[in-house]
């Protein structure tokens, strides 16, 4: 770039040739599907193409209106799951946030605001404290620039930026603190950030256990049907002579019995209402398999930073040579106060309650004396300790001056305008009372060393207004610091630092970081030649008088915790996994109660680096407590990979562009919608609007349930499926012809069969529910048991329905062996009682299936209101379909006498009693095996 560019910037017409060569800066997103091809794609289920042949064959055979009910079911399942499916991605991108919406840009001279999507390589951008970068780039003028970079390497510690040794700079990052000027090297895709997207959208991502259950049951269902419907094509056409036509639309009617049409569309809504269920729960799900699979969840790969914490530091703990002070409160708000223990005192200190109190513990009087930081009492505490509150007051002012952070109140809302370190330190000092407006009146700043990483360390020189004393104040690390002090303040003297006491201190510093608190120390000194305007380093940080030590750390969320209980409770495991230090991490695990306090391995980035897949395999295998700490996105991409290697099913959380890869990989990826970037929300399959950990919980019980639903809408539907088989087998040994005609079958398939399935996906949450282990992944819902169950179910709604066909036959003249006419008013009689008590019998079995042991005598009748009104409309339908008249010559049905509806109604509730003798003794032989 030409050298007057870097003060003038791009020329209108440079900036306009390079955007054509280089594009918009923009992050690409993965292709979209076309709508009309997301809506063909509800079509590729085995159930719903089985269904389609049946239709095509019912055209054939001239059967119009069986085709047309038939075809009419399919379009309404594939459009119920196309609106939902749309609905969902519409408020994914309704939640998405522009990166970077503007930028400030030297274009023909002059600073002006633009498009942050009209940046070009070349281009100088202006950067103030609080902006996001827009692009790649590096440092041309910088003014103490620090950039939090936590977003693409988990770091939480903002980093130092400078025109030399440190100047790039990258998309999608803050600047924390300072100010500069930058040219663009980078944009769009060619970025850091839009590389980790690339890596992202390369990454393959797996079905989920619910679609691998319905594909499961799709094959199973068409074998059977194919199957049947070609022995009963034989059997009807080369057997027993039957023209050809009606054999084909015998084995359709079969066909349409096997196929639970209501099925995917039941299941559809079902994930469609728990979608937006957890939509009112702050949960933005992005594909409703998604809702299943992390009720199936077995590991939660957790970041840190912003997810199980508050990302807010705060100072929990300080020392100040004979005094140890714990300060209450979290976050950037300044409340809390300080609760102070003297070496000398016998008891320990209560924590204050208030704003800006102190509870001092007197060595002279041994008493608890509280004060709160008004003009009366301050005096009070100068007076009573004057060795403490000059202490306090200079540590204090440390924290004040040697700051460039901002305590912002806008809303009743407290924030931090800088690094977060710095801002931690600011909240002590205001949280003691100190007001930070009066302490920056009362000095005046001559000179600023400015920390950088190498340093470890800042110093401030500054004047007091009212004696004209000239003091620095320095704050850094700990093992840093030290070496620069030749005497410590201890109660009222000044005392050498020698050897011994210098490791005394260390050991203290070495305690606090082992409890993963990040320690800064504070020193100062008077400056014995006060009238410069520069001072050299040495000046300034040598012979400092060593004040004390602030000890702090991320705060976890308040919610977490209970997650985290409920988490173990259900089986599920915990893995932190962050670019953050271990200890930290271990602290803020210990403190949630997800480790326990010895046995945990943390492993970094760089032992993850020297150990075989196999080695990681077998941590994560064993289930041994392990935290993943200083770990790149190619580390966490392994990690997850070796868990679902494990045979787990991995969730995985995040918020940064660095998350983005594992999020997509993972079974379910978790997003966080405040904190996260677009990136993140885009391989993510569902978005936290609220960012809660507890949410995660709240889906994993919203997916157990609708588990647990749907193997009572499964086991009900197959149940009366089976039921229909049986019925039509049944006859056909007989040399009947079939109860049921296709239309029926389809009608209670769908208008008798759907509304109370619907009922059964939304049952209440069971009480127990998240005390059960995760479901493994090779468990089918086709299970011997489950299908032993619902055939024994099946069996006897079956014979019951055929049964009632067969007496009717013989209680009006027919015999075995004897034709039976299907256009006569005896078969249409005849089969509309097999159509009425079929339905009644399923009305009936709707309640047996709300449980799989418990009796019905012993469940809440009215608790599910929903299975109340589907029954009604259920029956209510049949009765409309058989008694109206219009009706008739579509269904080829008959009104029935009230008196024909009464034994038919008791002869449903034998029902009830098949199933309660199973129940029973299904508890007795479980009660047994317990004993045994």
């Amino acid at each position: 770039m030409k050298e007057k560019n870097l003060t003038t910037g791009l020329t209108s017409v440079e900036a306009a040739s390079l955007l054509k060569k280089f594009g918009l800066n923009l992050i690409q997103e993965k292709r979209r599907t076309p709508l009309i091809l997301q809506f063909f794609a509800q079509f590729k289920d085995l159930l719903v193409i089985i269904l389609i042949v049946a239709a095509a064959f019912a055209y054939i055979a001239g059967e119009k209106i069986d085709g047309s009910i038939i075809i009419g079911i399919v379009i309404l399942n594939a459009s119920i799951g196309f609106i939902q499916g749309y609905k969902a991605e519409k408020a994914i991108s309704a939640l998405k946030k522009l990166l970077s919406p503007k930028a400030r840009v030297k274009r023909d001279g002059t600073e002006i605001l633009i498009d942050a999507t009209q940046l070009v390589p070349g281009d100088i951008i202006i950067l103030n404290e609080g902006d996001k970068i827009p692009a790649d780039g590096h440092i041309l003028e910088d003014h103490d620039i620090r950039v939090d970079e936590a977003i693409l390497t988990g770091e939480s510690v903002p980093v130092r930026k400078d025109s030399q040794k440190n100047k790039k700079i990258f998309m999608g990052t803050q600047v924390t603190h300072g100010n500069g000027q930058a040219v663009v090297m980078q944009t769009g895709m060619h970025t850091e950030f839009g590389k980790i997207a690339r890596l992202t959208s390369e990454t393959e991502k797996d079905k989920s256990p619910l679609q691998k259950e319905l594909i499961h049951l799709g094959v199973f269902v068409g074998k059977i049907t194919l199957v049947l419907s070609l022995v009963l094509f034989l059997i009807g056409f080369f057997i027993q002579g039957r023209e050809l036509i009606d054999t084909i639309l015998f084995a359709v009617a079969v066909a349409v019995a096997a196929v639970p049409e209501g099925l995917p569309a039941t299941i559809t809504v079902a994930l469609a209402l728990g979608v937006q269920r957890l939509a009112k729960e702050n949960a933005i799900v992005k594909q409703l398999s998604s809702v299943e699979t992390l009720g199936s969840t077995t590991v939660i790969c957790s970041d840190k930073t912003g997810t199980l914490t508050k990302n807010e530091m705060t100072v929990q703990e300080i020392f100040l040579g004979d005094y140890d002070v714990t300060v209450r409160g979290i976050g950037y708000e300044p409340k809390g106060g300080f609760s102070v223990h003297h070496s000398g005192a016998k008891e320990k200190v209560s924590p204050t309650s208030g704003r800006g109190s102190i509870g001092l513990a007197s060595p002279r009087l041994g008493l608890l004396e509280y004060f709160e930081f008004d003009h009366e009492n301050q005096k009070k505490l100068t007076k009573e300790q004057p060795a403490f509150y000059q202490h306090l007051e200079l540590a204090m002012t440390t924290n004040i001056l040697n700051n460039n952070a901002k305590l912002v109140n806008k809303d009743d809302t407290w924030s931090i305008l800088g690094d977060p370190t710095e801002g931690a330190l600011l909240t002590a000092a205001e949280k003691a009372g100190f007001v930070t407006e009066e302490i920056h009146k009362k000095y005046e700043r001559i000179q600023e060393i400015p920390f950088d990483a190498g340093r470890k360390r800042m110093s401030l020189v500054v004047k007091e207004r009212a004696t004209g004393e000239v003091l620095a104040f320095t704050k850094g690390a700990p093992d840093g610091l030290l070496p620069l002090c030749s005497h410590m303040m201890k109660g009222d003297k000044m005392v050498p630092l020698d050897a011994t006491l210098r490791e005394e201190l260390l050991k203290r510093t070495d305690l606090m970081a082992n409890r993963a608190l990040r320690t800064i120390a504070v020193a100062y000194k008077k400056i014995s030649v006060p009238n410069k305007k520069h001072y050299e380093e040495k000046e300034i940080e040598s012979n400092l008088i060593f004040l004390g030590v602030m000890a702090m750390i991320d705060p976890p969320r308040e919610e977490v915790k209970e997650a985290i209980k409920l988490t173990h409770k259900a089986g599920i495991r915990v893995f932190i996994i962050t670019g953050d230090h271990g200890l930290t991490a271990h602290a803020i695990a210990k403190e949630l109660g997800l480790v326990k306090s010895f046995g945990v391995h943390i492993l970094t980035g760089e032992m993850l680096d020297k150990i075989s897949d196999e080695k990681l395999l077998d941590f994560v295998a064993k289930g041994q407590e392990t935290i993943f700490a200083r770990v790149s996105p190619e580390h966490k991409l392994r990690i997850v990979d070796t868990l679902k290697r494990a045979g787990e099913v991995v969730a995985v959380t995040g918020d940064g562009v660095n998350d983005a890869p594992s999020l997509a990989r993972a079974d379910i990826g978790i997003a966080m919608g405040i904190t996260g970037t677009d990136v993140s929300k885009e391989a993510a399959n569902m978005v936290l609007a609220d960012d809660s950990f507890k949410t995660i919980v709240t889906a994993i019980i919203e997916g157990r349930t609708i588990y647990e639903n749907m193997r009572k809408f499964i086991f009900f539907i197959f149940s009366s499926n089976i039921g229909e088989l049986i019925a039509i087998f049944s006859t056909i040994l007989l040399a009947l012809p079939a109860p049921l005609t296709a239309v029926l079958i389809l009608m209670i398939n769908t208008l008798t069969d759907v509304f109370p399935s619907l009922a059964l996906s939304v049952e209440p949450v069971h009480k127990d529910i998240l005390e059960r282990p995760p479901r493994k992944t090779n468990v089918r819902i086709m299970e011997g048991a489950f299908v032993r169950r619902f055939m024994l179910s099946g069996l006897w709604i079956g014979l019951t329905t055929a049964a009632v066909f067969v007496g009717n036959l013989i209680a009006n003249g027919w015999s075995f062996g004897g034709n039976v006419d299907i256009e006569s008013t005896l078969y249409f009689e005849s089969a509309t009682m097999a159509f009425v008590v079929l339905t009644l019998l399923q009305m009936v079995h709707v309640f047996n299936s709300r449980s799989e042991t418990i009796s019905v005598f012993k469940m809440k009748f009215f608790e599910n209101p929903s299975l109340l009104a589907a029954i009604s409309f259920s029956i209510g339908a049949t009765v409309a379909i058989v008694q109206i008249p219009f009706f008739h010559t579509y269904f080829k049905t008959m009104a029935l006498t009230w008196s024909q509806w009464g034994v038919l109604a008791i002869i449903s509730f034998s029902m009830l009693f098949v199933e309660e003798v199973r129940k029973f003794f299904q508890r007795n032989y479980a009660t047994a095996r317990i004993s045994s």
